[in-house]
């Protein structure tokens, strides 16, 4: 395996990135903001990227469905905004909540949304009509982020009331609770096999569960700063993370330690995301750089077990001992440099950077005739 290398580095948003996701086909990925926009991006460098505005505050959360047809984002402004991603700027919205909305997810055939608020509840939704399905009580503080298992059989969530939930989306019931007595969770991810969860928290710790022996196996404590997002290879056999102490780390789940810490964002990271190949990975910041990285990971296929380690942590559950703290050991890899937003240098590699003035401008807010249904009727999307 070699050295993640840093391919290009964008300047877009107009303040902090707040999520990420990629296409299906992992040759583009959009970026939601502070800044009120969604931003859809081609990872071919002779593209300009599409600036999408049609939210009146905070995006919070951003999905790319599985066919690749639509994006769906949350924000602060109380609606979840269904966008199609091209030059015409149609735009559908669900009114989804009576509080900030912190996430939206797919479920694994896109027919599906859930999403998560202030107002203490999960929602389930049916993209086609904008049907409201059922919602998931339990929560008793905000809850920041909710994502359907692979197999769409399980919804896990987790919140400011510190407690990692999972609900049965048939029945709408709890089914389990992981409660964390130090810190609230700010986003959780599923493993690709969708037998484990892992929970990024606010007191600077990931931890991940076994959902089927309903323990914790993996713990890290590895950070100085709150857990921003992390997301799993789609190999299974790594865990991506991003905090408020402005780097990136790589976690190798099959021998329990973090190998990389990336450093180049100059503010708290707050995003990252790994392409559906698994070839490329993205990271945004609140300094509102996003940058684009090769992964330079080897094939392994998650049927890779995290057990079949000799080191692995769920050995050590089967022997009532405590969860084991991964060493801190790993290769450092700074894209830092000197130049300056004031002066306009490139600050991290030369030639890589994508600025503002690129984009193109898609005003979403007069569709109002436009409705989600009709993308089904749509056979083709014209990209710029």
């Amino acid at each position: 395996m070699s050295d993640p290398v840093l391919l290009r580095h964008l300047k877009g948003h107009r303040s902090r990135v707040t999520g990420i996701s990629f296409h299906p086909e992992s040759n583009r990925f959009v970026s939601g903001s502070t800044d009120h926009t969604a931003i859809v991006w081609n990872i071919n460098e002779q593209v300009r990227c599409m600036r999408f505005e049609a939210h009146t505050d905070v995006v919070n959360d951003i999905c790319w469905s599985p066919d690749g047809r639509i994006v769906a984002s949350a924000s602060k402004d109380r609606t979840v905004k269904i966008w199609v991603p091209s030059l015409m700027g149609n735009c559908d919205e669900f009114r989804a909540h009576t509080s900030n909305i912190r996430s939206v997810d797919f479920d694994s055939k896109g027919k599906k949304l859930i999403t998560a608020s202030d107002d203490k509840s999960v929602k389930l939704w049916k993209v086609s009509r904008k049907h409201f399905v059922s919602s998931f009580t339990g929560h008793t503080n905000w809850v920041r982020c909710a994502r359907f298992s692979p197999n769409d059989k399980l919804i896990a969530s987790c919140g400011d009331d510190r407690a990692l939930k999972l609900f049965d989306p048939q029945s709408g019931q709890c089914v389990h609770s992981f409660v964390d007595q130090k810190g609230a969770g700010n986003k959780v991810a599923w493993h690709p096999d969708g037998t484990l969860v892992a929970i990024a928290l606010d007191n600077a710790r990931v931890k991940i569960f076994d959902i089927k022996i309903r323990k914790l196996i993996q713990y890290y404590r590895i950070f100085e700063g709150s857990i921003n997002s992390l997301d799993f290879h789609p190999s299974g056999n790594y865990l991506i993370t991003g905090s408020d102490d402005g780097a990136v780390k790589i976690i190798d789940l099959l021998e329990g330690r973090h190998i990389y810490t990336l450093t180049g964002h100059t503010g708290p990271v707050t995003a990252v995301k790994f392409a559906a190949n698994g070839q490329v990975f993205a990271t945004g910041s609140d300094d509102r750089h996003i940058m684009i990285w090769k992964a330079n990971f080897n094939g392994e296929s998650s049927e890779n077990s995290l057990y079949s380690s000799e080191c692995s942590d769920i050995q050590l559950q089967q022997n009532n001992s405590r969860p084991r703290f991964p060493m801190p050991s790993s290769k450092k890899l700074s894209y830092d440099s000197h130049g300056t937003d004031e002066d306009e240098e490139v600050r991290f590699i030369k030639g890589k950077e994508n600025h503002p003035d690129t984009s193109i401008l898609v005003d979403a807010r007069k569709t109002d005739n436009f409705h989600v249904t009709d993308v089904h009727e749509t056979q083709h999307l014209h990209w710029f």
